[in-house]
């Protein structure tokens, strides 16, 4: 278990557009700060160039996929409905306009070759974790999933699919959420904290459970995420 954060007096404040921390606490809490480079907006939940989808014929990069492709999703495969896109841009070595910003899964981060390789995708993508969906910018931790850094790139373009349902996608052997609208039914709860203040009582939480284990689905799966983090760090 995480240890996670140990509160003294200092004062942490929340604006209307991000949440400030001193960096002792990002230190210790990464998922709990703000992205590096972020702002207002975002493009949509996506993937970047190149990631790898299951589809009938196999595993195919997602920016070749068209309407009517089938994909790999829980109940077997479905009909893709459109393939959306959009282009990051970046200036000063930092991401242009967004707070919606690309973060780096890790191989292996979600378990045994979940992801089977690095996968890039926005920070309000939902991953499917033990039955339950957790946009993977709440799930940052410094080790196994990151921010994605600009790297000296002008810009970065991703896609996402949307079916006639939302579903379960196979990607690079992670399951991540199809495309999702706000008049979609989702095809699994939602699990996301709802400002620093919720972050934080998760995290007190998690403190608390060497002795009361009175952790919520959220918690135990961000907990363990980071576990696995440390001992693919440990084991590197």
């Amino acid at each position: 278990m995480v240890a996670g954060a140990v509160v003294g007096t200092t004062v942490i404040t929340k604006s209307a557009s991000a949440t400030t921390f001193p960096d002792w606490f990002c230190k210790i809490v990464p998922g709990l700060c703000s992205a590096p480079g972020g702002g207002n907006g975002g493009g949509g939940n996506c993937f970047a160039r190149g990631t790898q989808i299951l589809t009938r014929e196999g595993y195919r990069p997602i920016e070749t996929l068209v309407a009517g492709d089938e994909v790999a999703v829980r109940g077997g495969f479905a009909p893709i409905k459109a393939v959306v896109s959009h282009t990051l841009n970046s200036a000063s070595g930092k991401w242009v306009g967004e707070s919606n910003l690309p973060v780096l899964i890790r191989r292996g981060a979600l378990g045994r070759n979940s992801p089977s390789a690095d996968l890039c995708v926005t920070a309000l993508h939902a991953v499917y974790v033990d039955g339950f969906l957790m946009p993977v910018g709440e799930l940052v931790n410094g080790t196994s999933i990151i921010f994605e850094e600009v790297n000296g790139r002008g810009t970065l373009d991703f896609f996402n699919i949307e079916l006639e349902s939302h579903d379960i996608l196979d990607v690079q052997g992670a399951l991540c959420e199809s495309l999702y609208g706000a008049e979609t039914e989702r095809c699994a709860p939602l699990l996301r904290f709802t400002g620093g203040r919720s972050e934080l009582r998760s995290r007190l939480r998690s403190v608390a459970s060497v002795v009361v284990d009175r952790r919520q689905p959220i918690d135990i799966i961000r907990d363990k995420l980071e576990e696995r983090g440390l001992d693919l760090v440990r084991a590197a």
